[in-house]
This record gives C-alpha cells, structure tokens and sequence, in this order.
C-alpha cells in the first residue's frame, strides 16, 4: 500500500518531502551546534572565515567564498557564526543542474544561502548566474531555455547573499575570477602540525563509550602512524577510530590500519628519493615533482606561530633530509 502511494506522488511532492527532511537535518545540526563546544584551535582558524561569514549574514558582503582541508569544520564554523548572528539561512549541499540551481536560487532569492560543497564553479552557466546574483544593484538574473522543466519566471531580481564552501577551489578562469571579484574569500590552509593539534584538541572532549585514556590511546597512535603524506586525515578519521575501538578493542589497530592511506607521490617525497628517480618511478613531470616538494614543505610548517615552540604534537620525521634546490620552477 505504501509503494502504491509512493509512486502516485508527483516529482514536485518528492521534492517536497525531500525539503521538509533535509530541513530536519538541518535544525538538528544547529541543535548540535548549540549543545557543543569549539576548541582554542579551531576557534583560533576559524576566527577570520567567522567573521567574514557574519560580514555576509549582516548585510556587510554579497558573499563569501571559503575553501581548503576537507574534514576539519568548515560547514560548522559558518553555521556557528550564522547562530551566533541569530540569522537564518537555506543550506544546500551534493549535486545540482543549472536548471535546478536557477530556480533554488529564485525561490530563495532574498535569503542567506549557503552552498556547500555544491558543484557549480565548473560550469559556465552555474558561474554566470553567481555573477549575476552577486553584482551590484540591480542583480537581475535570467534564465532563457524553451525546457518544460522550467517552473518559475524566467527572469528575476537577486536580493540575498550567497556562500561557498569547497574542498579545492578549480583552476581560475575569468568567470571564475568575476565570481571572486564580487564576494570575500579565505583559503583555509591547515598544515600537518597544526591538523594534529587540532586532533588532539577534540580528542580531550567526552565521546560516547569512551573514557580520556582510551581516547588519549587512540590519539597517540593516530599520530605515531601518520604523516604529512597521509591522505584526508582529519575529523572524520579520528571518529572512525573511535569506533572502531568501541567495536573490537582488542583488533582495533588492524583495523584502522586499513584507514590511514599515505600519497604515494608525497610519500615518496619524504622519502628523499630524488627529482630523476621520482619522475621514473611515478611517470611524472619534473614541474609536478617540485608541486609535491613545495607541499611537503608547506605541511611542516603552522599557521599558528605562538603554539610553535612548545607543539602538542610534531610531525612525523622523513627518512631523509630534503634538500630544496635554488632552481626556480613554475607550478601550476
């Protein structure tokens, strides 16, 4: 009977209903929000991408474009602000055509939207339309096509705020730059020293079904079998730890083991392998050789220079010294 019923709802109702539980989530994660601490760490990064994202949520910028290490609080950091402010937003997240994108950003055209992780700057049309909303007065965005599909006007005025959130921003083009141009941005940049940190912060906080030693445990073995090669090491694979602790205390290591997934250009980086060899090994350029260089050196070093005589944790070491040479390479 149930089926039945389903399959007699129209799209608009799926979509509906889909809404209204997404809409759920969300003042569950704002619940959460207001039920949970920050850590000094994490307030300390998040302090400029906070303020920015209240500059937004006050009227103060048209948007904000924010990117970088995936994992680490980006998405609860701008929600925390938006609390913080005591102003609503719509939140949207995965997947988006052109055509939907339109008529989302028309149904919230007066609100603060936030886009998280949304793909859109590839696309010529996404980024036009983003230009459009987010120029200055007035922001008339327009949709021409002949599709059915289209439900609402063709042609609107924009008077809300837009934020983006990325893991990777893509190679700049010049609508990619227009979109840059109109609205605030932040690269969030965390190194190796300072996720570790950030880790340990969070791994002093009560976790279900687990007391301060175990966590203290799991930590430590976190960063004894991780360095700056370890691939999406953050929040996430901290919790999964836990977990898996919490499953088999006894094989838990082994287990985890099966998590923690080194790069194998960076790692062969740290290894000390030189530019000749690491091109024969990898089958790849000298120029990118030098990107993953330049990035082992960048993970060494903290964005959060009062904590960096006495760290909490210290990277793992290389195997061997590397040497930057004088040469000057262009990356791209």
């Amino acid at each position: 009977m149930d089926n039945k019923m389903t399959k007699e709802l129209t799209q608009e109702q799926i979509n509906e209903q889909a809404e209204e539980q997404a809409e759920k989530q969300l003042k569950k994660t704002l619940k959460t929000i207001k039920d949970n601490s920050s850590t000094p760490l994490l307030e300390k990064i998040y302090s400029k991408p906070k303020e920015y994202t209240k500059m937004v949520a006050n009227g103060n910028s048209r948007g904000f474009l924010l990117w970088g290490n995936t994992g680490l609080g980006k998405t609860f950091a701008v929600f925390r602000a938006f609390e913080e402010m005591n102003k609503e937003f719509v939140y949207l997240s995965g997947h988006i055509t052109p055509l939907e994108l339109y008529q989302f950003l028309f149904r919230n055209k007066d609100q603060n939207i936030v886009l998280d992780d949304v793909n859109i700057l590839n696309d010529e049309i996404n980024l036009n339309m983003l230009k459009s909303c987010l120029a200055d007065q007035p922001s008339i965005v327009n949709y021409n096509t002949t599709s059915p599909r289209l439900k609402v006007p063709n042609k609107f005025h924009f008077e809300g705020t837009i934020i983006l959130l990325l893991n990777s921003k893509p190679r700049l083009n010049e609508d990619l730059r227009a979109v840059e141009g109109r609205v605030l941005t932040h690269e969030l940049k965390l190194s190796y020293v300072d996720v570790i940190r950030v880790l340990y912060e969070i791994s002093e906080q009560e976790y279900k079904g687990l007391t301060a030693e175990q966590r203290k445990e799991i930590m430590k073995w976190l960063e004894e079998n991780t360095n700056q090669a370890t691939e999406c090491l953050n929040l996430r694979t901290l919790f999964q730890l836990y977990e898996m602790y919490k499953f088999d205390k006894d094989n838990w290591k082994e287990l985890a083991k099966g998590q923690i997934k080194p790069n194998i250009y960076m790692d062969l980086i740290l290894q000390g392998i030189n530019s000749w060899n690491w091109c024969e090994e990898t089958g790849k350029s000298t120029a990118t050789y030098y990107r993953y260089k330049k990035k082992a050196q960048e993970q060494k070093i903290s964005i959060l220079p009062e904590f960096n005589e006495k760290p909490k944790a210290k990277a793992i070491e290389p195997k061997a010294v590397i040497e930057f040479e004088e040469e000057e390479i262009g990356y791209y």
